[in-house]
């Protein structure tokens, strides 16, 4: 499949180690601990036709959630493509200053929604089942925004509840519904995406592999892409590349990504290819 066609990455994370990441710093992986700018990710995008990027809050201290999307939109703004073209940002909807936080972000115009990590394996600080959070949640609808959802599929149950609850709310599932504990339970990775494509205000972004499969191959990965498609059809379903944590996790290339989800989509029709890899990103982030 040529390097020449269009698309769309939906899940990339730039840095700048002087914002404050606590995960980064506290994380045994040292290659994360080096500044990660809209340059770097051109660089690592060299020769393919990358066309526009959707940036996810990528755990900035919280103190400086607003100043992550000020930062971004200002790179937007002087970038000849306008990268990133949306911006998903942070608000802690246990905060009683999320409705302002909201507010604050919403001046951005980039600004499309937020993400607010939910991978929980202990019912009792599950977000899922905190009433204030819950009642919080209505906020999202108030603003018009898109809910960016990182669950263990475990959580699959819940996440339902919640996403059936909010009806006019654009949920987005981030790395393909983190299969990590898959490797002995496909079956039950493989029902939760089902279970979820149910729901029609929901879309699956497909990506996350290096971060949890670090030799991850081709053939590995199209298992799961296969699954997600088959459930999701070709109008819910995206692709993105996790950079730079796939990055330094997996120790791939960018093009090694890409050129794998190329393939495995290669014997799709072109208009299929052209909404898997461009069009719905367009659609769902609004850009």
């Amino acid at each position: 499949m040529s390097n020449h066609i269009n698309f769309i990455d939906t899940h990339i994370h730039l840095w700048d180690l002087n914002n404050d990441y606590p995960w980064i710093q506290n994380n045994e992986n040292h290659d994360l601990k080096q500044n990660y700018l809209i340059e770097n990710l051109m660089n690592d995008a060299k020769g393919l036709s990358l066309k526009k990027i959707v940036h996810i809050q990528a755990e900035i201290s919280e103190k400086n959630k607003i100043k992550e999307t000020e930062w971004l939109q200002k790179i937007s703004d002087s970038h000849p493509l306008s990268f990133p073209n949306a911006i998903v940002g942070f608000v802690n909807l246990l905060d009683s200053k999320a409705e302002k936080d909201l507010e604050e972000h919403k001046q951005f115009k980039n600004f499309r929604g937020i993400r607010q990590i939910l991978k929980c394996k202990d019912p009792k600080n599950d977000f899922l089942f905190n009433e204030l959070w819950l009642q919080n949640f209505n906020l999202l609808k108030k603003f018009d925004l898109s809910f960016d959802i990182l669950i263990y599929y475990t959580q699959y149950k819940q996440a339902i509840d919640l996403i059936k609850k909010f009806p006019s709310v654009q949920f987005l599932i981030n790395h393909c519904l983190w299969p990590e504990e898959s490797l002995d339970d496909f079956d039950g990775w493989k029902k939760a995406v089902n279970e979820m494509s149910k729901l029609d205000n929901v879309v699956l972004k497909i990506s996350g592999f290096g971060e949890w499969k670090t030799n991850w191959s081709t053939d590995f990965i199209s298992d799961y892409i296969k699954v997600a498609i088959d459930s999701f059809g070709t109008k819910r379903c995206m692709f993105a590349s996790n950079f730079p944590v796939d990055k330094f996790f997996s120790k791939s290339s960018y093009q090694s990504f890409w050129l794998a989800y190329m393939k495995i989509i290669s014997k799709f029709s072109h208009t299929e290819i052209n909404d898997l890899l461009m069009k719905n990103a367009e659609k769902y982030y609004r850009i």
